[in-house]
């Protein structure tokens, strides 16, 4: 492992080599001589860099050479012939891959376009440990069946999300990796993660061009449009003067407007309305007006809460196809009567005073003259 590139994960990557060199040793020997081993390389590493900066490269050397070298300090006997015979094969593959990446990092460098690149992709790292937790929570939201959920819905799926994330960049800085096999096991989650990523990158454009279609057909918040005690109306019954119920009555105000439920009809498709059991059901308009305008022709018709459906957003969507005639809220009611007429009786003739009969003068006798 000549000439490696003096980068926290080769020196992470020399200390478990020379560890392995050293397995051998009972524990409290290797973890005595491998005590602070990581830091020590990454301070000569440093020392070397601020000392000439056109160096080729601090040189770890190698691994079993340099476990040698801490044997024969600590006066501890040499392993045998072919020291790497009792490493671990996982672990030898571990190695191999490391001097692997340490050879193309080499060849990168080799020229000053290739440097740069390689330079600005390290810097992309931290932005890559977030998307490899993001895209270990999509694969985990898949296969505990809660569908192709790329982007938490609710508040527990967040908290989900943020271990993850959180769980990734500490394992991109190289820490809360307590067991020798983690290492390992992070290298083969990450190229799961190159793999699934444009699977789920096209998973969450699909998903937010649902969401977006639905979105323009339905309105969340409709404004109220009839009031009854301040208590939005969401339908409207009518009974005929027998008590009958009537159906497709068009209702208008005072002034000749559509007497309707939403103050929108254009843009409202429906609206929420809760039945007796406190489960959500959809009113939709009448489609004997073309347009979908006929939110004042009672009653609306209704689809329940089986045939809501919530694919795209919690709220739910109607289909004019699962209505079905509103029931009413009685079979019938009590027929109108209508008010008796009654003749006030007519006053009687007060009795008329019965007139005196007055005599008529009669004719006097013609006077006689006298003599």
């Amino acid at each position: 492992m000549s000439d490696t590139a003096t980068t926290p994960q080769s020196i992470s990557d020399f200390a478990l080599a020379v560890r392995a060199a050293l397995n051998d040793l009972p524990a409290d020997d290797v973890d005595d001589l491998t005590d602070g081993l990581e830091a020590d390389l990454t301070e000569q590493a440093a020392d070397v860099d601020a000392g000439d900066a056109a160096a080729p490269g601090f040189d770890l050397g190698h691994p079993v050479a340099y476990a040698d070298e801490l044997r024969g300090a600590a006066g501890l006997p040499m392993r045998g012939a072919t020291p790497e015979a009792r490493v671990p094969r996982l672990r030898r593959l571990h190695t191999r891959f490391g001097d692997a990446r340490a050879g193309a990092a080499r060849r990168i460098r080799s020229s000053a376009a290739g440097a740069a690149a390689l330079d600005f992709l390290l810097a992309l790292r931290p932005a890559w440990w977030v998307l490899r937790g993001w895209v270990v929570y999509a694969v985990v939201a898949v296969l505990a069946g809660g569908g192709i959920s790329t982007v938490p819905t609710d508040p527990l799926r967040w908290v989900v999300l943020t271990a993850f994330v959180v769980l990734s960049v500490q394992w991109g800085r190289g820490r809360w990796l307590p067991w020798h096999w983690l290492p390992g096991f992070r290298t083969v989650v990450s190229v799961c993660a190159v793999v699934v990523l444009p699977i789920v990158l096209s998973a969450t454009a699909h998903n937010a061009g649902a969401q977006n279609s639905a979105y323009v057909d339905y309105n969340p918040a409709p404004t109220p449009g009839l009031l009854q005690n301040g208590e939005q109306v969401t339908n409207v019954f009518a009974y005929d003067a027998d008590g009958q119920p009537l159906t497709d009555v068009q209702l208008f105000d005072q002034s000749g407007r559509a007497l309707n439920v939403v103050n929108d009809p254009v843009h409202t498709k429906y609206l929420p309305q809760l039945d007796s059991a406190g489960e959500q059901d959809m009113v939709v308009p009448s489609l004997m007006v073309p347009g979908g305008l006929g939110w004042n022709v009672y009653p609306l018709r209704l689809v329940t809460s089986e045939d809501v459906d919530y694919t795209y957003d919690y709220l739910g969507q109607a289909y004019q196809a699962d209505a079905a005639p509103s029931p009413f809220p009685f079979a019938q009611v009590r027929p109108l009567a209508e008010e008796p007429l009654t003749v006030s009786p007519s006053p009687s003739p007060s009795p008329s005073p019965t007139p005196t009969l007055i005599p008529e003068p009669t004719a006097s006798a013609a006077p006689v003259a006298e003599p």
